[in-house]
């Protein structure tokens, strides 16, 4: 009987088989084998087995048999990602790319799965999760940082009065940051109060997520 044989490829595209030993009868004849017959294919990774038979004119048979290993090896992971946004409302994912297996078969991806949104400014990540038949994991990453620009301020007011005891305060403007959020303003803060006549300024402040800030001033003559 011939000796079996062996070897591992990294894919079954790769697997080229031999050509098999030649096998003589017992009275120097050489013999034609049947075959190869292929064994069961591994889904992913494992053994195949290729079978020829020999047979001498008396119906003795011997098999030989080739064993291919599949082993796949890891495949390449995909380059991460960046950008920057002004607002969370502004992100907007990208398709994440093509990745294929070490034997060129495309592999669908997991996720996204959203990392922790800051709670102003900052970066969120997105990570997509590739898997291989043989249970190799490759993420994809991608990363948007939030930069809130700075808010428009609000155009100043003045007003005449006769008396310091007419002044009516106005109501504040509504103002919004840069993302659509409505800011609530501290204040009025009073400034000098003339003696007799004059300016007095009352002044609210407005302080978006990101610590910028501008004055609304109302000025009363």
């Amino acid at each position: 009987a011939p000796a079996p044989t062996s070897e591992t490829v990294d894919c079954y595209a790769d697997i080229v088989l031999p050509s098999p030993p030649t096998v003589q009868d017992a009275c120097g004849t050489t013999l034609t084998p049947s075959g190869p017959v292929e064994g069961n294919v591994p889904a992913c990774e494992g053994d195949v087995t290729y079978t020829w038979t020999y047979t001498d004119c008396a119906g003795s048979t011997h098999d030989y048999v080739h064993t291919v290993t599949i082993d796949i090896p890891d495949f390449t992971a995909p380059a991460p990602t960046s950008e920057t946004v002004d607002c969370y409302a502004d992100i907007i994912l990208p398709t994440p790319p093509t990745v294929q297996d070490a034997c060129g078969t495309t592999l669908t991806p997991s996720g996204p799965v959203e990392g922790i949104v800051p709670a102003c400014e900052g970066d969120v990540t997105y990570t997509w999760t590739y898997t291989d038949c043989a249970g190799t994991t490759h993420d994809y990453v991608h990363t948007v940082t939030i930069d809130i620009p700075d808010f428009a301020a609000p155009a100043p007011t003045s007003e005449t009065v006769d008396c310091y005891a007419d002044i009516v305060l106005p109501t504040p403007p509504t103002v919004q940051d840069a993302c659509g959020n409505t800011l609530t303003p501290s204040g009025p803060v009073e400034g000098s109060v003339p003696a007799c006549e004059g300016d007095v300024t009352y002044t609210w402040t407005y302080t978006d997520c990101a610590g910028s800030t501008h004055d609304y001033v109302h000025t009363v003559t």
